[in-house]
């Protein structure tokens, strides 16, 4: 894994590309790995790993990540350049995030996202074990780590401390996505299944309902706004007996307006010692016109009339021709989505990402993806 060292230079740090105005076709483009194990910086640092979300910046040739190491709260920034079989990702340099000094005790990050002042934003899964819980939260930092606040939640979100849980995020099953909408005046996160008192999580046979929950701006800050009903879909059957099964949502990807990439991912273990396993990945645009505002609204067990958002299947990782022998056909815990820099045929990329879980067996992945047809330039939204 080569790294090398360099400072954040302000100019290009909020400069992300805008997102493509019809992003229903995607073909492979590129793809990159960092083996397990690794430290950062070589051979001193901590253990490179856990990447869970992204955030572009500089046209999307930089890019920031966030690790879900709880022990050693931390961004990483990325150089991404090439394409096809030249596509490279360089990890240059660490920011470590500074102590939360009002707010959860200790926080879980899942997705990060990077305001117009600068400052870094990062989505807590919350701690649901050992007890007392801690809540998921929102928490900004400045771009160089240090502390700034945690934004409001509502009280729905927050498990309660101790005993049989009534309510609230489950544990590991928090806030796993964050988006700004362009212009940066609403952002959005999102629960990666149901809350408890929402119902209950997804099987093989049933989908589970997550909450969209929209953060505008107010002032200098921002707070909660509409929240809509996701409905995750059920987990996808492995050609094997099943032991732990899961699926969530991990990532949204604003396109403007109200349109959005959704990112699911569902996992399922063999049961035994086989230690087979199998991951599905797909990717969903999602609307939220003609969504029931859910934001009154404390359990929806039992509720009548509402109408989640809408959402079409428009990539599934499993069905991707190319990929690496190493990756397929069990693919891996890809959780973060990002728009990258333009291809030379002048077509934008997405890029995903896969969490490693710090684990030997697996690795960092980047997949780059062509938006649309060779030839044909993407359009943009305002």
């Amino acid at each position: 894994m080569a790294f090398a060292s360099a400072c954040i230079r302000s100019p290009d740090f909020i400069r992300a590309p805008e997102p493509p105005d019809n992003p229903s076709s995607f073909t492979l483009a590129g793809q990159f790995d960092i083996p397990p194990l690794g430290r950062y910086p070589t051979g001193i640092g901590l253990q490179f790993g856990g990447i869970s979300g992204l955030a572009a910046r500089a046209g999307g040739s930089e890019m920031l990540g966030i690790s879900d190491d709880r022990a050693g709260n931390r961004v990483y920034r990325f150089r991404l350049s090439g394409e096809g079989t030249s596509f490279r990702v360089e990890t240059i340099e660490e920011i470590p995030l500074g102590m939360v000094t009002s707010g959860p005790a200790q926080i879980d990050p899942e997705a990060i996202a990077i305001l117009p002042n600068t400052n870094l934003l990062i989505a807590s899964d919350g701690v649901g074990s050992p007890e007392p819980r801690i809540p998921p939260a929102l928490v900004e930092y400045t771009r160089h780590g240090a502390f700034v606040r945690t934004f409001p939640m509502r009280d729905r979100y927050v498990p309660n401390p101790e005993g049989p849980q009534v309510r609230g995020v489950r544990a590991n099953i928090g806030f796993e996505s964050l988006t700004l909408v362009p212009g940066g005046r609403r952002i959005f996160t999102a629960v990666e299944s149901s809350l408890v008192q929402d119902g209950e999580l997804t099987t093989f046979e049933r989908g589970a309902p997550a909450r969209i929950l929209e953060y505008v701006r107010d002032d200098d800050g921002y707070v909660p706004g509409r929240e809509f009903v996701y409905m995750v879909e059920p987990i996808a059957r492995p050609p094997f007996e099943a032991g732990e099964a899961v699926n969530g949502l991990v990532e949204l990807l604003a396109l403007g307006g109200e349109e959005f990439l959704a990112l699911e991912r569902s996992f399922v273990a063999e049961t035994g010692d086989t230690g087979r396993k199998m991951n599905r990945i797909r990717l969903f645009r999602m609307s939220l016109a003609g969504a029931t505002d859910v934001s009154a609204v404390d359990s929806l067990k039992g509720l009548s009339g509402i109408t989640p958002v809408g959402k079409t299947l428009v990539l599934d990782l499993s069905e991707v021709p190319g990929l690496s022998p190493d990756l397929a056909p069990s693919l891996d815990n890809f959780e973060g989505l990002a728009f990258g820099p333009r291809l030379a045929d002048g077509r934008s990329t997405l890029i995903v990402v896969s969490d490693d879980n710090f684990n030997e067996t697996q690795r960092t992945w980047f997949l780059q993806f062509a938006i649309g047809d060779p030839g044909r330039r993407s359009g943009y939204n305002d």
